[in-house]
């Protein structure tokens, strides 16, 4: 016979599939914005409140980077939510392009790219991936409140497939949630450091210090945290300039945190759209 305690725990997992499946049923009726080829998917946007007097808004999506070849690359669209309001201040959006694989682990992603011009938003891009198999982005975004930033995780895009053999296709068949997304704390290495999928961060509460992820040469380990986002004030930001195109490599390491097995490439490209829209 179970305990009150494992019948609770079993309750609280049934729950959170049936939320999960609701939720990946709304991204997939309602969040895809692809053209008939194909060409990108984008999920429901991430409305903030009013942050030191603005609104704003930025969705997770794919883009097939090639209509000719099998390549495709995350992008966060950040934007001033208020259409009519004009442009944003320098260094009060920053927003990061983020790619996983179907099973959690990052992909490719973007720097946290922030404004260095006053503009109404921007699009910024991940690396560009060509691997067989299936993707989808989640985009992260900071805005300026006045004193440091508020940093939010955004919505699931849909899920865009990888095949050599047939190209690029939209895939709204996402019937198996992943196993991790029932898990409710991240495990802990030998020096206390949490590790595992940054897709549990708005589950648990908190992105784990070390983050799964897949290198440059296909080799699975993690990133550190703080590799991803280093800025933490509209100081450090407005100092950050990263150019168009510009790649930055991070160590991939071992589940201890400190043995070094790979690089994590981290490439922003970014278009900036200034007046309204």
């Amino acid at each position: 016979m179970k305990t009150k305690k494992q019948v609770t725990k079993q309750i609280r997992k049934i729950l959170k599939v049936c939320t999960l499946s609701v939720t990946l049923m709304s991204t997939i009726l309602m969040s895809t914005s692809a053209s008939a080829e194909g060409s990108y998917v984008e999920s429901e946007p991430y409305n903030t409140s009013k942050i030191y007097g603005y609104s704003y808004s930025f969705t997770s999506g794919i883009v097939r980077n090639d209509i000719n070849r099998p390549a495709i690359k995350a992008f966060a669209y950040v934007h001033n939510k208020a259409s009519g309001s004009g442009n944003v201040p320098i260094g009060y959006m920053g927003g990061q392009a983020v790619l996983y694989t179907s099973g959690g682990q990052l992909h490719g992603a973007s720097d946290m790219k922030y404004n260095d011009e006053e503009v109404w938003g921007f699009h910024v891009y991940s690396p560009v991936s060509e691997s067989t198999g299936k993707y989808y982005s989640q985009s992260r975004a900071e805005f300026y409140n006045g004193d440091d930033y508020d940093y939010f995780t955004g919505k699931k895009s849909p899920i865009m497939t990888i095949n050599l053999n047939k190209g690029v296709l939209v895939d709204v068949e996402e019937a198996d949630l992943p196993e991790l997304m029932l898990e409710e704390e991240y495990d802990v290495n030998s020096k206390g450091e949490t590790y595992g999928s940054l897709l549990l961060e708005n589950i648990i509460g908190e992105e784990p210090d070390l983050i799964s992820a897949v290198g440059t040469d296909g080799v699975e380990g993690y990133v550190r945290a703080d590799d991803l986002t280093p800025v933490t004030s509209i100081e450090e930001a407005l100092k950050q300039t990263i150019e168009n195109g510009e790649v930055r490599t991070i160590p991939l390491y071992d589940v201890d945190g400190e043995t070094v097995i790979g690089e994590f490439k981290l490439e922003t490209k970014f278009e900036y759209i200034t007046g309204t829209e």
